[in-house]
């Protein structure tokens, strides 16, 4: 019989009783962290950010303006962002994508802070979905940013975290 190392892990745990962090001291062991729980890792963004990048949502749009995917759902099994969970993060859109679906703020890699990025097409905050057209915010990724329209430098600040 073969057991995965969760399954080993959690039986290791019943038998002793006790949290995963002490067994992984106990028996010198590096287990990859639970990610069951969360559907992906991000920088969300404060109010001020989400007001400021609102207000390029086109009349009758519905605004996201929430968050800077880092790390996309289907990935988060490789993820290694402890570190970063809770930290504040600044970044820099510089340039605005949109197609009859969904409009996006790209981020400027040069002028932002190096963050752990995994599984996102391109950096980016999706601002808005168009109703009409079934926009989801997930169409973002599908944009041409080679089309998009540069802008004034918006600087957007927030928190790492998991959700």
């Amino acid at each position: 019989m073969r057991l995965t190392r969760r399954q080993l892990r959690e039986m290791i745990l019943e038998a002793f009783k006790i949290s995963g962090d002490q067994v992984d001291q106990r028996l010198g062991l590096k287990f990859p962290p639970d990610t069951s729980g969360i559907n992906y890792t991000a920088l969300v963004l404060d109010d001020n950010s989400h007001q400021l990048l609102a207000s390029y949502a086109p009349p009758g749009w519905k605004v996201f303006a929430h968050h800077m995917t880092l790390i996309a759902p289907t990935m988060q099994s490789g993820r290694r962002v402890e570190s970063y969970i809770g930290m504040p993060a600044t970044i820099v859109i510089d340039k605005i994508a949109m197609d009859d679906r969904v409009i996006a703020g790209i981020v400027n890699e040069q002028l932002s802070d190096p963050l752990p990025l995994l599984g996102p097409t391109f950096p980016h905050v999706t601002i808005a979905t168009n109703p009409a057209a079934k926009g989801k915010p997930f169409h973002s990724n599908q944009l041409d940013i080679s089309q998009s329209n540069p802008v004034q430098q918006i600087v957007l600040t927030g928190i790492i975290q998991e959700l």
